[in-house]
This record gives structure tokens, sequence and C-alpha cells, in this order.
């Protein structure tokens, strides 16, 4: 049965918001960490940025309006992760350090000033890795959702996409983690470089397959692997041309940055994917590749968990 608008005012509890560079999500939830409701909006971090006439708390108010109870004294708590913490965004939420437990996490929120009384805002941090520079701002939240879902999980979570993170997680901690630009590395590739001539809507997964091989076993060639994409069309081997050029380079970055990572595992280390799609999938056909059976967890949910552990700890703070 649809909730109305005014059942919405009375039963929302508080409410999660996702944002990112280039969209925004946001979730009126019970107190029991049900959706009520939810929204979306294009109005990400860069739009916010490139319009003066615009601002993080009217576009939020436009955004969760609907939500708001009318004529009451308490405020609404509004737990929020991603790009508004970001020195770009609404107010800087500073980089917590690795190693992290999730609770920490949510004692480093930050608070901005607001003109509506309405609303009570807490920001997240992302983390930061001083040895072997690294920082995340969105993903840790996914990770203290998955750490909710799995609080005896010990092994590497991997978050593909356009900057695939990979964390360790171990004794309910966050220990450490690494980026790779796979996924901007291939936009880069083929929309923009000579190789966008070979792009085309064929895939073919034992191709794919078989360039992630190739990357694990010739490591230091990946820059060669790229060329061949292009060259396989041009020297009039026919089966050459036939082979898909999409999933060759898929396979020669993805398998790139799946080979680093696996290297310094044994066989029966954990892993799981956190995400959803198309993009998880290969990145599952990636690691089976290597002998790793990865299962994927919904992304939604699991950053939805997140801000919900998160707005247990500043509560009970």
């Amino acid at each position: 049965m649809a909730v109305s608008q005014s059942e919405l005012k009375s039963s929302a509890a508080w409410i999660a918001v996702d944002w990112g560079t280039s969209n925004v999500r946001a979730w009126a939830m019970d107190d029991r960490a049900n959706i009520l409701d939810q929204v979306s909006s294009p109005l990400g971090m860069n739009a916010i940025a490139a319009d003066a006439a615009l601002g993080f708390e009217g576009v939020l108010i436009d955004l969760i309006g609907r939500w708001l109870p009318s004529g009451s004294s308490d405020r609404m708590r509004v737990v929020i992760c991603g790009m508004a913490g970001a020195k770009q965004g609404w107010l800087e939420a500073p980089y917590c350090s690795v190693p992290v437990r999730p609770d920490e996490l949510a004692s480093g929120a930050v608070r901005p000033v607001l003109s509506d009384q309405r609303i009570d805002v807490a920001i997240l941090p992302g983390l930061k890795q001083v040895d072997d520079p690294d920082v995340m701002r969105g993903e840790e939240t996914q990770l203290v959702g998955f750490m909710a879902s799995q609080p005896e999980f010990d092994g590497w979570v991997c978050l593909p996409g356009t900057h695939s993170k990979w964390a360790r997680v171990s004794g309910g901690a966050i220990l450490g983690f690494k980026t790779y630009m796979s996924g901007e590395v291939f936009a880069l590739l083929s929309g923009q470089s000579i190789l966008r001539h070979s792009m085309d809507d064929r895939w073919d997964d034992a191709t794919f397959e078989a360039a992630i091989r190739d990357a694990s076993d010739a490591p230091t060639g990946f820059l060669h692997k790229l060329f061949t994409v292009r060259a396989s069309g041009l020297v009039g081997n026919a089966n050459a041309a036939n082979v898909p050029g999409a999933a060759v380079l898929s396979g020669a970055v993805i398998g790139s940055e799946i080979a680093d990572v696996v290297g310094a595992l044994d066989g029966n280390a954990q892993i799981a994917l956190i995400g959803d799609g198309k993009l998880a999938g290969l990145y599952r056909k990636a690691l089976a590749v290597h002998g790793f059976d990865a299962d994927a967890v919904d992304g939604q949910a699991i950053t939805i968990a997140g801000l919900a552990a998160a707005h247990q700890a500043i509560r009970n703070a």
C-alpha cells in the first residue's frame, strides 16, 4: 500500500543521503531502518559547485522537504555520506586515518550551520591512508554497511567503479585500502584515444577471460596489449579483426587491476564484491579466472545499511 505524504511526515524517523559527484539520492527511513520513500536528483557536488545560485542546503530541502514535519520542535536527523563532505562540498569532513572502526567514522561527522531549523545534518568523513597514500569518500559507508551485515568477515572487499577500491577488512576494522583508476582509464581509452575506432557493441566472454589471463601472465605488457586492440583490425587477419575490441580492452584493464591484488593473496583468501549490474559481473568473472569465488552484494542496500549504522552510532553518542 502506498504511504501518503501526511503518513510519511509522521512516520519518517530520519533521512539517509548519498551525495555523489554527479547525483544525489535520499531515503526517508523509519526507526527500524526500513525505507519509506526515496528520491534522487542530478544535482551532485559538481553541479552545485558550477552554479553560484545553488547551495547544498537549498538543494537538500527541495529534495526532502515533503518528508519534513510541520509544527514540530524536533529536528529531523539527516545523515549524509559522499562528496558533501569533500573540500569542494558543503562542509569538509576531514578524513579519518586507517585503521579505523565504524564507530570512529561516525564520531568524525561534521555539522554545517543551517538556516532551516527543521533539520539536523551530520556529514560523514571519508578515509585516508598515509603510508602508500590513498583516499576514499563515500565507499567507506558501504564498507561499514557490509561489515554490519558480515561482522566476522576477514578478507578483501572490492568496490568496482570509476576508481575501484580494494579494502582490507579484519577484526571489525578497515585496516587499509588501494585504489585503481580502472573505470576512468577504460572510459578515456575507449572514448578519447585511437582505440575508440575499435569499440562496438560486440562482446565475447571467452575473449574477455583470455585478456584477464594475459594480464596476469604478462603484467609488464599492458601498454603493448592496448595497441593490439587497434592493430587487430588493420593487419588483414580475419580472425583477429573479428575479436571484440571492448572485451579485449576491458579484460586488459580489469585484468591488470585484479592481477596486482590477487598476486599477493593465497587461494583461501576471502573476497567480496559490493556492486551490481554488468560491472560487478565482469569483476566476478575476472576473479573466477584466478580461482576466487566472490559474491556481489547490492550497492544501494549496503549504502543504506552503512548510513543506518552511522545514524545509530550518532544517536547513541
